[in-house]
């Protein structure tokens, strides 16, 4: 007798820090951070997943430093190029850090990896410092996308997707993990004073930075989803928009309590969620982008970080 067939979920890459449910929902990775200041010439491509830094020689005379802190919605897995000096923490080389550095003539320090937990951040890993650590007291601004992974986020829109696309053909969602309603509930009691910790971090080691908190873009829809992008159920949609919901809550209580700007990705999202015509995040079965190995659903698209980069820029003044 045939076996029944069983769901898969699109791959994507994270960092090997991310928690088991991540794993079981990602490809697992791992890297060193990257360091490069944007106006010079990247270091020659590494081996994919090697660790490497890129060239960090500094072109623009006296330019301030900029630290990008967070997991794949910043670090842009599945976007243009990959910086093959990156490793397996997936950065794009257009990323929305990398496009607002180019365009103010910032030195960036990017950080951020795709998996990243506020752990990560303040603690690190067996493979990874801190990514605290990129910040000192000659860093003049700090871009936070962080908590997502903390609370489920991605990988309940992934599990719910996954496990609905299952019922709808008639096949196995053994594979497909979903977090439990207390245990949501018991992740996200804990983080506002987590991202509360990240902004007291970035002060203590360079009082004068600007922190810029930057919202995760919005994948679905205010109302109903469309079941060839996003398949999900009206109950499962509904859930996953109250997470998303509670997160960006989250982040504009963190902003105004530490005194920190804020990017509203939820803002400039609307209306090009992954159902748009015009959509700022791909689909749960998006095309692999040309140089990377992955399909990368429910994430950023090039757009997408344009948008934000575009945001940074209206948010913060012009050097002079």
């Amino acid at each position: 007798m045939a076996s029944e067939p069983t769901a898969t979920r699109p791959r994507i890459v994270v960092m090997k820090t991310a928690r088991r449910r991540a794993a079981a929902a990602f490809r697992s990775l791992g890297t060193r951070a990257t360091a490069l200041v944007l106006t010079a010439s990247l270091a020659s491509s590494a081996a994919a997943g090697a660790a490497s830094t890129a060239d960090t020689r500094h072109v623009v005379r006296d330019a301030p430093r900029y630290v990008a802190i967070g997991s794949s919605y910043a670090s842009g897995p599945g976007v243009g190029t990959y910086d093959a000096s990156s490793g397996e923490c997936a950065r794009s080389t257009s990323n929305y850090a990398r496009l607002f550095a180019v365009a103010r003539g910032y030195e960036l320090v990017d950080v951020s990896c795709s998996g990243a937990t506020i752990r990560d951040v303040l603690v690190g890993s067996e493979s990874l410092p801190p990514q605290i650590d990129a910040v000192d007291r000659r860093t003049r601004l700090v871009t936070v996308t962080i908590g997502g992974n903390d609370v489920g986020y991605m990988a309940d829109l992934l599990g719910r997707s996954c496990r609905d696309e299952a019922v709808t053909k008639g096949t196995s969602a053994a594979a497909c993990e979903v977090l439990p309603d207390d245990e949501v509930a018991r992740r996200f009691a804990a983080l506002p004073a987590d991202l509360l910790a990240v902004a007291s971090a970035i002060r203590s080691r360079s009082p004068g930075a600007t922190i810029v908190f930057v919202e995760y873009l919005p994948a679905l829809p205010r109302a109903g989803t469309c079941p060839k992008r996003v398949p999900l159920m009206p109950a499962d949609a509904d859930a996953m928009r109250a997470t998303y919901d509670r997160l960006t809550t989250d982040f504009v209580d963190a902003a105004s309590r530490s005194g920190a700007l804020l990017v509203r990705e939820a803002r400039i999202g609307t209306g090009h969620d992954a159902c748009s015509s015009s959509p700022f995040v791909a689909q749960y079965h998006p095309a692999v982008t040309p140089g990377w190995d992955s399909p990368v659903p429910y994430h950023p698209n090039q757009a997408g970080m344009s948008a934000v980069a575009a945001e940074l820029q209206q948010l913060l003044p012009e050097r002079r």
